[in-house]
């Protein structure tokens, strides 16, 4: 829709909860400041007390309509109102399809700037009959807009085009709800699992309104003649829209439906709690039928719009501006749907009386009474349906038709109890267990690309019910070779199994017995989906759930070559302290790095050294293996001998003495106490260390390396060590060196001990 002058509206009051607010111009100058980005933002999901209450604004459009094109049109012109996040449009009659068109504007409080026309569904949501009927109170109305905090509004709304009436309804009214600054009380777009209690009633059903007992599960087989007052008569033919036809259809041969096992359990969901539902605003007890005959699919909001724009952290402020919308908007008793899914996948308990019970909800006129409806927050009719959405809502199916005894691949035929724009009182309807929201109702919802998905989410349910499930997969952490052996389990009764189908990334991969319960299957290189099929005699196939596999045909590497260096510590003529290191890697997992030579040493995977010793004057390889998750194995040695370079053969200036004791290496060690005195060696290797004895009256020596000062070691220590590797240094190849050991001369405590060199080659 083009926005057009604002036609004549008379003056009004804008009503928020405990306040009256005079309608402010147009007049940019005059209207608040804009709200700041931090502000608009989403806050942080709170663990503390529930959020404020959610506050509501009412606009009467009671202004004179115009005459457009031939169509009544009555517009709101812009103006600036209190803060908000929803709006709808409702009229008095309640039972009036009003067919015409509704269109908004809204400016953002955080940019100011106003958004494009977003036409609202303008669909009644009870019909003659229905428990949330109430005289004075029900309204007809739009589904409510998610529109994002927004202080600004703008509304055209237009009289149908070629019918009876071109007139619009009486009592136009602007809805505008305000959800409040707070995430929904600490569980908004969460995944908690519900507590049962907060999901049942606080107080029992009205005389009248107790629930029958749920009816034990049995074959469904259509009659001969359909009962016109039978909700539960099926027809076992493939799943497809809703017909209807004015008189009852003809008769056609049964074909034996599969017996459907006992029901699956509830998928986790968010309870009203979770997501602080102001309990106060539902005044009436639930309503209760007597079963669940299918699961209806909705949206929230029209094709087009951009309420896919909320985070899933704010979902919970979404729900609470629809129910508040519902109710205080509306008229109607409780929030429209059952549940909700938001489009992170997480489910939500939507009206209130217990996720388990046949609730009587205010969805999909005339078919409220016995049916469930979910809804999924926002518009579906171009974006794309996230995978978590659709599996979420096939098991919510699974558990809910299940508890009734009903396939989800199923089709039956009823009788509509009420009219609607797309089906008359009387006639016979026919429609999938799970069925979308267009199929009995002249609307789009749940749009196409939503609606487009229920063939694939009817099969999904049909596994979860089937109890078919994946139990295992060979390799490590879902990392395999080129094949993988997948296991399943399954309730279905033997006999109507014909056997099962494997299929990788959508395609069938390999076959499978009806009594065989794992095959295995060849893959190639990269990461795959995997399902199990399972074909039912004479029937439909059910699905089981989807799992990632990764087949990985490439070895471990060693991007840091396995190396070995001298370390400080205690060197005997049988073992000198060594460190490996090393850095294995492989692209999608390791499993295990182990020292396979010369001894079996495990390490973690994401170990890089380790602390042991070497024996002086054997040359030694050292062995590492690498194994990935896939068990591709890759290994990588390292050769080194270390050499004991004794006191003796190094090159001497200065006074030096011969110190005796069997604790030094070969029993003898040179002792200097003068200043300057110095020992030096010449050697070609990877890795040096300087070896020298620690005492209480040790004293301080530099080290040149090369001959450029590269440290001073401090030798005092409160106990006699002897043969301690006390400065060490290491190369990335092997080179000659020269290490040089000078006395400092230190005040009371001169003397240096030295018992040489040890070098790696």
């Amino acid at each position: 829709m083009v926005a057009g002058a604002a036609a004549a509206v008379t003056a009004t009051a804008l009503t928020v909860t405990g306040v009256v607010l005079t309608r402010s111009s147009d007049d940019p100058a005059t209207a608040p400041p804009a709200a700041t980005a931090a502000e608009a933002a989403a806050a942080p999901v709170p663990s503390g007390p529930p959020p404020a209450p959610v506050t509501t604004q009412s606009l009467e459009l009671d202004g004179k309509p115009t005459i457009e094109d031939g169509r009544e049109t009555l517009r709101l012109a812009r103006r600036t109102v209190s803060r908000f996040s929803l709006l709808g449009v409702t009229w008095t009659d309640a039972l009036l399809s009003f067919r015409g068109d509704a269109a908004v504007r809204t400016r953002s409080a955080a940019s100011g700037d106003w958004s494009a026309w977003q036409s609202l569904d303008l669909e009644h949501a009870v019909a003659a009959g229905d428990p949330d009927l109430v005289a004075g109170r029900t309204r007809g109305g739009s589904t409510g807009l998610w529109v994002g905090v927004s202080n600004g509004v703008e509304v055209k709304v237009v009289s149908p085009a070629g019918r009876a009436s071109s007139r619009l309804p009486a009592g136009l009214r602007l809805t505008l709800v305000d959800p409040g600054p707070a995430t929904s009380g600490g569980q908004g777009g969460g995944m908690p699992l519900a507590d049962p209690e907060e999901s049942t009633p606080a107080d029992p059903p009205a005389t009248g309104t107790e629930p029958l007992p749920d009816p034990e599960p049995e074959p469904e087989q259509p009659p001969a003649q359909p009962d016109p007052t039978d909700e539960g008569s099926t027809s076992a033919t493939p799943s497809a829209p809703a017909t209807t036809t004015a008189a009852p259809p003809t008769t056609t041969a049964a074909t034996p439906v599969p017996t459907v096992p006992a029901q699956s359990a509830m998928p986790a969901y968010v309870s009203r709690k979770g997501w602080s539902a102001d309990e106060t605003l539902v005044k009436d007890a639930p309503v209760y039928g007597t079963t669940i005959n299918a699961l209806f699919v909705h949206h929230t909001a029209h094709s087009g719009s951009r309420s896919n724009d909320y985070t899933c952290a704010d979902a919970g402020k979404v729900i609470r501006s629809i129910y508040t919308y519902a109710v205080t908007g509306k008229g109607l008793n409780d929030m429209e749907y059952n549940f909700l899914v938001d489009k992170c996948g997480t489910l939500y308990e939507g009206r209130k009386g217990g996720v388990d019970k046949p609730v009587v909800g205010a969805h999909t006129p005339p078919f409220n009474t016995n049916y469930a409806a979910v809804a999924v927050l926002g518009e579906y009719g171009t974006t794309a349906v996230p995978a978590s959405v659709t599996t979420k809502i096939a098991q919510l199916a699974a558990y809910k038709l299940g508890r009734y005894g009903h396939d989800p691949l199923g089709q039956f035929t009823t009788t509509a109890q009420g009219s609607n724009d797309k089906v008359k009182a009387g006639d016979k309807v026919t429609m999938g267990r799970i069925a979308g929201h267009r199929d009995v109702q002249a609307t789009e919802c749940p749009g196409n690309a939503l609606y487009g998905k229920l063939p694939a989410l009817r099969t999904e349910a049909a596994g979860v019910l089937s109890g078919l499930k994946i139990t295992g997969f060979s390799g490590r952490k879902g990392v395999v070779r080129d094949s993988l052996t997948v296991s399943w389990s399954v309730s279905t009764p033997g006999g109507e199994i014909g056997g099962f189908d494997v299929r990788v990334d959508g395609r069938t991969a390999g076959s499978a017995t009806a009594s065989a319960r794992s095959a295995t299957v060849k893959l190639t290189a990269g990461r795959h989906t995997v399902q199990v099929q399972m074909n039912r005699v004479g029937g439909p196939t059910s699905v089981s759930d989807t799992r990632t596999v990764i087949a990985d045909l490439t070895k471990p590497t060693f991007p840091g070559r396995p190396d070995l260096v001298l370390r400080t510590g205690t060197v005997n003529p049988t073992a000198a302290p060594v460190t490996l290191k090393w850095q294995a890697a492989d692209a999608v997992g390791l499993s295990a790095v182990q020292l396979t030579a010369p001894g079996r040493t495990t390490f973690a995977t994401g170990a890089r050294s380790w602390n042991t010793t070497a024996r002086p004057g054997a040359a030694t390889t050292w062995r590492l293996q690498a194994t990935d998750l896939a068990a591709n194995v890759a290994t990588a040695p390292v050769t080194r001998t270390p050499v004991l370079v004794a006191e003796t053969k190094a090159s001497r200036s200065g006074k030096w003495a011969k110190a005796s004791s069997s604790a030094h290496l070969g029993k003898a060690a040179l002792a200097g106490s003068t200043k300057k005195a110095s020992l030096s060696w010449s050697f070609t290797g990877r890795s040096v260390a300087l070896l020298a004895m620690k005492s209480k009256t040790a004293g301080q020596a530099y080290v040149y390396l090369d001959g450029k000062k590269v440290a001073t070691i401090d030798l005092r220590a409160s106990k006699n060590t002897y043969r301690q590797a006390v400065w060490t240094k290491s190369w990335t190849s092997a080179k000659k060196h020269t290490v040089k050991i000078v006395v400092v001369g230190t005040k009371g405590r001169p003397k240096v001990t030295t018992d040489g060199i040890v070098y790696l080659k």
